[in-house]
């Protein structure tokens, strides 16, 4: 096909018409949520919800989930990338994958939460773009990248009443879901682990937490000053690796013993 031909081609498949004269034509559009410094989101953590709307209208293109696997951790975590080079689409991984109905070309806003399994972890992801008639995104796609942790306070269980001083077990991970340990690909010692008790909102002690000795889990003990009994009382965990731009926080209430 010459270059006038092709032009020509193009020119018919995008239109050239009123709006109302065009023909819908079927594009496809991968959407891959990934997490920051680490994998893709999958159904492991409850996957990732992910909506297509026209940036003009508003009009709801195309919604649902991101399902699948996390994907090939070799490549995507270890492997150096190259300019051209396919990172995501592997088999078996996670992604979104949609056919919108458009008859010209049309800015859109790609959005994403997630992970959804774990609603104190959600954060969310948009960018817009130029999608043309008939022109499919697919391959790795649109990548949308979501920043922080999964924390799970795990120990006390909320509303727990606490005496003088009480142990604090957590679970924490990427994103992804994938696990953090000393040393690990997701160096544990990269990170800051704090748990904090808030009496009426105000913070009356910290301490760090130390790894537990299994993959993700976190432990410490925290003191519960006497001016804080009789008070409204809070455990928050926060995670933090500021040079990577992640963060992760859990909160829940807990009881004072007297």
């Amino acid at each position: 096909m010459n270059k006038l031909t092709s032009a020509l081609a193009f020119t018919l498949a995008i239109g050239t018409g009123p709006a109302e004269c065009l023909a819908q034509i079927p594009t496809r559009v991968t959407v891959r949520v990934t997490a920051r410094d680490a994998k893709i989101i999958g159904s492991g953590v409850g996957g990732a919800r992910v909506t297509i709307v026209d940036a003009e209208t508003g009009a709801f293109l195309a919604q649902g989930l991101q399902e699948g696997g996390t994907g090939d951790t070799q490549l995507i975590m270890r492997t150096p990338h190259g300019r051209d080079m396919t990172v995501y689409d592997t088999e078996g991984a996670a992604g979104f994958f949609a056919e919108l109905e458009i008859a010209e070309p049309t800015i859109v806003v790609i959005s994403a939460a997630g992970p959804l399994g774990y609603p104190q972890a959600i954060q969310t992801a948009s960018k817009q773009m130029l999608i043309v008639p008939g022109r499919h995104v697919e391959g790795d796609g649109v990548v949308l990248e979501l920043h922080g942790f999964i924390v799970e306070i795990l120990n006390p269980e909320p509303l727990t009443p606490v005496g003088d001083r009480f142990d604090v077990r957590v679970r924490v991970r990427g994103m992804c879901g994938c696990g953090i340990e000393p040393g690990g690909l997701w160096d544990a010692d990269r990170k800051e682990f704090v748990a904090r008790l808030k009496a009426d909102g105000e913070v009356v002690s910290s301490t760090n937490l130390e790894y537990a000795g299994q993959t993700s889990m976190f432990k410490g003990r925290l003191a519960v000053p006497e001016a804080a009994r009789g008070r409204d009382l809070t455990l928050e965990v926060l995670v933090a690796e500021a040079g990577k731009g992640n963060f992760g926080r859990h909160e829940i209430p807990v009881a004072s013993s007297r």
